[in-house]
């Protein structure tokens, strides 16, 4: 059986060591450790990422519904439970304000052991049952990002044949300027001109929008949130640069050069109101 490790944080050691004791009396697969005070134990939990916290709530430097807020607020740490457990704040509004700073459950010194090992091993099973939910999840967004990847590879491909015909048909046209077959002239400009339109890929890019939408909903209102300047073409180069697209894949797919493709990144950089030393990347990456 899998070994749970448990961090009990209480400036009482008389009581960490009896809770302790309990613990390890009756689950053979908890590893227990502990902190003194919540400062320590906001340290200790960065440090071991137990999988349950027995947290007091009345203690020296910092007390526990402080370090539940820290804890809630550092992403390594957010998912792990915390049970309050406490002597002196027991009354119903108590119980509140520790669920709304993020514990998952509350009991009251002297602490009942059947009810501590029953809350415990609740808040064990929902966090088991969430990560397995958040695998699902994770699986169901790498299915879509592979869609993403596959519908803008394809979109890529599209637009390298179709700049391929439209070159060789321009070299066309202009070796047929001096025959005077004036149909087959028309036939050629027509020819080109539906190349061209195809070459506008915001057909392609509805479809691609509607996929990249179901993996990351709020993308663009982040982006219209940091800047009212950018442009539809500012959106879809930030879309591709979310996707870890090189610039040479984002410029086949804005049907433009590198070169143009080097300007319109410096461009959106400054839109964005990214500092020099910053990159763009990374800073397009990290938005949710």
């Amino acid at each position: 059986m899998e070994q749970k490790k448990i961090l009990i944080i209480d400036d009482n050691r008389d009581i960490i060591r009896m809770i302790a004791n309990e613990l390890k009396s009756h689950h053979i697969n908890f590893n227990v450790i502990n902190a003194n005070n919540g400062l320590n134990g906001v340290r200790v939990a960065k440090q071991e990422l137990p999988d349950l916290i027995l947290m007091d709530w009345d203690m020296p430097i910092m007390d526990g519904l402080e370090a539940i807020r820290i804890l809630k607020n550092e992403q390594s740490t957010r998912d792990i439970p915390v049970i309050m457990a406490t002597g002196k704040m027991t009354n119903s509004e108590d119980l509140q304000t520790a669920l709304e700073a993020g514990a998952v459950d509350y009991v009251r010194k002297p602490v009942d052991f059947i009810e501590l090992s029953a809350r415990i091993n609740t808040a064990l099973r929902l966090k088991a049952q969430q990560q397995a939910i958040n695998e699902l999840l994770q699986s169901e967004i790498d299915l879509k990002n592979r869609k993403l990847s596959t519908t803008s590879m394809l979109i890529v491909e599209k637009n390298g044949l179709l700049g391929q015909l439209h070159n060789k048909v321009t070299k066309l046209e202009s070796s047929l300027a001096e025959i005077p077959d004036e149909e087959l002239r028309y036939q050629v400009k027509q020819l080109k001109r539906q190349i061209a339109n195809h070459l506008d890929v915001d057909s392609s890019w509805d479809t691609f929008k509607m996929h990249f939408e179901e993996v990351n909903p709020h993308f663009f209102l982040r982006l219209n949130e940091i800047s009212q300047e950018l442009s539809h073409k500012d959106l879809k180069i930030c879309a591709y640069i979310k996707l870890r697209m090189d610039n040479k894949e984002i410029a086949r797919l804005l049907n433009i050069t590198s070169g143009s493709s080097r300007t319109a990144l410096y461009r959106l950089k400054r839109k964005l109101h990214i500092p020099e030393e910053e990159n763009l990347r990374e800073v397009i990456e990290q938005i949710d």
